[in-house]
């Protein structure tokens, strides 16, 4: 009678071809969602199509397909985009260290309406995409941009209960309330910008107007 074969399991051949460029997936990624924001732009995110996405990506639907599972969730991808360059816009508008005075205070805000309206400039149609039509696409996406609301109003309430603390603001404001006020002050400069009205004369007087209101109505 043979003994059992105790021979050690077949070892895997090799797959042939190139092996997987490094981070390949993370820029295919990036590349689809830089073509998804050219496209939603361009023809409104209910007109566009998959196909449109994948021919300015340079790659086929399948690929698309592979890294998104539908146009929706390509959608939320450029919203994630738009979030991050507002609120990298934001804060890198303001100074390492918060504000040591009102004065300095004012010019925070000044430097932070200037960014806004740079960005407005350098993305107007992401922008309109993003906080006009997106709004109104379904629940969850209102739901996320109300989210992004809160999201700049936390930091800028963050600046003003410093101003609290430090004795330059008064000491009974409601910093929550008055943050939330100041994001929707910069809303009609943002629509001004978006409809391309906002002539640099415009913006400076829009400017002045919104800090001389924040300033005169927090500050002590």
């Amino acid at each position: 009678m043979e003994s059992a074969s105790t021979s050690s399991p077949a070892t895997p051949r090799a797959r042939r071809g190139r092996p997987p460029e490094k981070g390949l997936a993370e820029r295919r990624r990036r590349q689809i969602v830089d073509a998804a924001c050219v496209i939603f732009t361009e023809r409104g995110y209910e007109a566009a199509n998959i196909s449109e996405v994948a021919k300015h990506a340079k790659v086929g639907q399948g690929t698309v397909y592979r890294y998104f599972e539908s146009k929706r969730e390509l959608l939320d991808h450029v919203l994630d985009h738009c979030v991050e360059r507002l609120i990298t816009t934001v804060r890198a508008a303001a100074t390492r260290e918060k504000p040591r005075d009102v004065e300095e205070f004012a010019a925070q805000l000044r430097a932070i309406a200037r960014r806004l309206f740079v960005l407005i400039d350098e993305e107007p149609d992401l922008l309109k995409l993003v906080l006009v039509e997106a709004a109104a696409i379904d629940a969850e996406l209102k739901a996320r941009l109300l989210g992004l609301e809160a999201t700049l109003s936390a930091l800028m309430a963050s600046y003003l209960e410093h101003g609290v603390r430090a004795g330059w603001l008064r000491s009974n404001l409601d910093t929550a309330a008055v943050a939330h006020g100041l994001n929707a002050l910069i809303v009609p400069g943002f629509l001004l910008a978006l409809r391309g009205e906002a002539t640099e004369e415009k913006r400076v007087r829009y400017i002045d107007t919104l800090v001389g209101f924040a300033v005169h109505g927090v500050s002590k």
